[in-house]
């Protein structure tokens, strides 16, 4: 098939993370997939060696972008609905134009809310033009479309996450909001402390004037690179979507920082995910958890980062050993490239796909 996906860059590495890796998996597939978007840097940041055969990322930001030019596409994704007016171009405005038969697929933000279940594959009619826009929902059930881990490198699926052993090592990848300093103050007082030796790898500059010995800024990583970056970690911060995921894909007990909204909706998304995530823990690890977790997003009715940090020193055993049996079950569930393209199989065939009409 001929596949177009149409990814405005709003803001951060989510819309274009999410929109690579998804167009990666389905050119490695056999699909030809043309990815539009707006923000090259963002992608040759993401995307150094352009190396997938079968994908062509298109700048559609520039005059010279032709909608024409791809009117026999057979499907058009658009990853979390940011063909919107807070964005310049409206070049999914020229696609649709150009594609009117093509089935478009809305790809909705990641949730673990119990209503995903009942949106998932629920349509939306145009009523000036008729044009009908499916929706479809990433989720960690059965009845919504999963998520990617078809990509995920068989070398490290393979690999046994163990126990932790001498050095703790903790990868960071944050919103500027997050608290930063105070994990490292605690890593520093542990580590003065004698009760635990560890390394910090941050993902973006360290606080100004930082002086821990034992934190390090790392450079930028290209997509490729990132499943390998936290196999390499015993502990992850992660954020947003596309890092959440493949920290859980890792199998490795993992903090995360959702993106903050301003009306604080992001608060029940991530106790919605959390209760999900937690059963089985036992009830004073899980009490832990909850806490760094709620304190690291900078929750309201949170204790202070440095002290729900220490309290889940004791429970790495019990983390790691969950974080293997959750990524098992999220690589036995459903795998949302292979549910796109069974949904796509399932729709009416467009005139390319159909040369005697």
């Amino acid at each position: 098939m001929q596949i177009g996906i149409v990814c405005k860059v709003i803001d951060n590495y989510g819309d274009a993370g999410f929109s690579l890796r998804l167009a990666k998996a389905l050119a490695i597939k056999g699909h030809s997939v043309s990815l539009f978007h707006d923000n090259l840097p963002t992608f040759e940041a993401l995307y150094p060696a352009n190396d997938v055969s079968g994908l062509q990322l298109i700048d559609a930001s520039r005059a010279e972008f032709n909608a024409d030019a791809y009117r026999l596409l057979d499907l058009v994704i658009e990853p979390f609905g940011t063909s919107s007016e807070q964005t310049e171009y409206r070049f999914d405005l020229a696609i649709k134009e150009s594609c009117p038969a093509t089935p478009w697929l809305l790809v909705d933000y990641l949730s673990s809310e119990e209503w995903v279940e009942s949106f998932h594959l629920s349509q939306s009619v145009d009523p000036n033009t008729g044009r009908i826009t499916s929706y479809f929902y990433p989720g960690f059930t059965d009845k919504t479309g999963g998520l990617i881990h078809c990509d995920y490198p068989q070398y490290l699926r393979q690999a046994k996450n163990t126990a932790i052993q001498n050095t703790l090592k903790v990868f960071v990848f944050a919103y500027p909001n997050a608290p930063l300093l105070e994990l490292l103050q605690a890593c520093e007082e542990l580590n003065e402390q004698g009760l635990a030796q560890i390394e910090i790898g941050v993902a973006g500059k360290l606080p100004r004037n930082s002086k821990f010995e034992y934190a390090t800024a790392l450079p930028f990583c290209p997509q490729s690179q990132f499943d390998g970056l936290l196999a390499g970690h015993d502990v992850l911060f992660v954020r947003g979507e596309d890092s959440f995921v493949r920290a859980q894909l890792a199998g490795k007990p993992f903090v995360w920082q959702i993106y903050p909204t301003q009306d604080l909706a992001h608060a029940k998304k991530l106790a919605d995910f959390f209760k999900r995530y937690s059963t089985g823990l036992s009830a004073p690890c899980s009490s832990a958890l909850w806490n760094c977790w709620a304190s690291w997003n900078r929750l309201e009715e949170c204790a202070g980062f440095i002290e729900s940090w220490q309290g889940l020193q004791v429970h790495w055993t019990e983390l790691q050993a969950h974080a293997n049996r959750w990524r098992n079950e999220l690589f036995a569930g459903p795998e949302l490239v292979k549910e796109i393209l069974t949904w796509r199989s399932g729709q009416t065939p467009t005139l390319m796909e159909k040369p005697d009409l």
